[in-house]
């Protein structure tokens, strides 16, 4: 198939919601090039042809070793379209694809080329945000360096064309989005690259994302990043864990993390420069020494008009107390009553692991606290995918932001959890919230099962209605096929 008259396309290499790549030959030059093309098929009117012409000028001329620049930029049949070079290599996209994990000293030269590209970027006046960093935007070329591309692709541009194709985004993007992405008015800043490079990260060090396809909008709801398993160094594992600080002052500056990792590669210590604390989060502090109460140093019996001193840790003052000797006879009284009270506490601990228990372990607080937890869990997933439904009016069904289905099925195992045990609470409201949450949790799955099916059957072209039809089925097996 020939593409503006000159390319001849071989082989698609990638597709997403909004761009296909294809390797292709340039019949001008009879070199095999990349190209990417945006809007494919239906291209953009002339308002998105400008907006995408005008955003690219802004960062057509950049030039960085770990930026896999654009050799050409046109526009053919209302479709803007890049030519890149070539990398037969691929993304690391391959290693998810491949169900292989990154090697610990490939994962630190990916670090050290992919901040060194958003440092890049970064430095700009005004500072260039890349907002999709994930491994199928990192390539690798021939000489084995990562390279960003994708780069200068803003918000605008994307909802542009997903308005012009009237389709929805595809690859999970809000896997890679940071907590601060889902706040009422979320605004493009660097941190949160940073905190994507850790979720990349994080899944070519072990297989998925921290949190799954929810992104940083579990860790908004208080989710802990949960701990990076495999056989990596733990030097490298604090420094993933640092990008994921759900703070976006607490994570490392590109800047920062290209000089340390530069530093790691060469066999030098990976000191941190002076700076702002948000600079400063891969090296945990020294441990402070702790400060405790008072105590006797030194005891010492003498005759009668013994002393006793006592170091005190604040003044650095020693403090001379007169006490009266402690007679040999009260000393074994003393010791009698302590063994007695010994063995009073030895019988209380026997009654109560052995005989004070009831209900054989199943203390109902115990089971009513966790249910208390389950609850709050939830609550928190509900009203997280019900502010998404209300802030995306116009693409609350788009991929590229996430599947807010999935949200509301967490929501609805995390219910469950609380009626499983809902027989052994002391406080049975607690199971029946649960099943009232629950239910308005189905509810929400059955709109938006509704939602898809309607947006699949008037969309009516198979490959874009293909993926809600997808995501509509997955729904069936929770709410029933007729979704009441």
């Amino acid at each position: 198939m020939m593409f503006a008259d000159r390319y001849e396309f071989i082989r698609l290499l990638g597709r997403g919601g909004f761009s296909e790549v294809w390797l292709a030959k340039d019949k001008l030059t009879n070199v095999q090039v990349a190209v990417k093309v945006y809007a494919p098929g239906m291209g953009l009117d002339e308002d998105g042809q400008q907006l995408f012409t005008q955003e690219f000028s802004m960062v057509f001329d950049m030039n960085h070793t770990n930026l896999l620049r654009p050799t050409h930029f046109a526009i053919w049949n209302r479709q803007p379209y890049l030519i890149l070079p070539y990398c037969a290599n691929g993304s690391t996209f391959k290693y998810i694809n491949e169900n292989r994990r990154m090697p610990e000293q490939e994962c630190w030269q990916m670090i050290h080329d992919v901040a060194a590209g958003l440092a890049y970027l970064h430095e700009k006046t005004p500072p260039l945000v890349h907002q999709d960093i994930k491994p199928d935007n990192i390539l690798i070329n021939d000489e084995g360096n990562f390279m960003i591309t994708d780069f200068g692709i803003s918000s605008r541009v994307r909802s542009t064309i997903r308005n012009g194709q009237a389709q929805e985004q595809s690859g999970g993007t809000m896997a890679y989005m940071g907590p601060e992405r889902f706040s009422a008015k979320p605004k493009p800043i660097m941190a949160s690259d940073i905190w994507s490079m850790g979720a990349m990260m994080y899944e070519l060090m072990t297989g998925m994302p921290p949190f799954g396809n929810h992104g940083g909008v579990l860790q908004k709801s208080g989710a802990e990043i949960p701990i990076l398993e495999g056989d990596y160094s733990q030097e490298l594992k604090d420094m993933v864990y640092s990008f994921l600080a759900k703070e976006t002052w607490d994570r490392p500056t590109a800047k920062t993390i290209e000089e340390m990792t530069y530093n790691k590669l060469h066999g030098l210590p990976m000191t941190i420069k002076q700076g702002p604390v948000s600079q400063q989060p891969v090296q945990q502090p020294e441990p402070q020494p702790r400060i405790s109460q008072p105590t006797i140093s030194q005891r010492q019996i003498k005759q009668q008009g013994m002393e006793l001193r006592q170091q005190q840790p604040y003044s650095g003052q020693t403090v001379v107390r007169r006490s009266q000797p402690v007679r040999p006879d009260t000393k074994k009284w003393y010791m009698i009553g302590g063994a007695a009270a010994a063995v009073v506490v030895l019988i209380i601990v026997c009654i109560a692991i052995f005989g004070g228990s009831s209900n054989n372990g199943s203390d109902p607080d115990i089971f009513d606290t966790t249910a208390q937890r389950y609850l709050n869990e939830g609550d928190s997933l509900m009203r997280v995918a019900d502010q998404y439904m209300a802030a995306h009016l116009d693409d609350r069904y788009n991929e590229e932001n996430g599947k807010v289905e999935d949200i509301y099925v967490s929501a609805l195992r995390t219910y469950e959890k609380v009626l499983v045990q809902k027989s052994q609470l002391e406080n049975p409201a607690l199971g029946d919230l649960a099943a009232t949450q629950q239910a308005t949790a189905k509810s929400r799955l059955q709109n938006v099962y509704r939602e898809l099916v309607r947006m699949a059957e008037e969309i009516g072209l198979p490959e874009y209605a293909q993926p809600l039809t997808d995501r509509a089925k997955a729904i069936e097996t929770i709410i029933g096929s007729t979704g009441e």
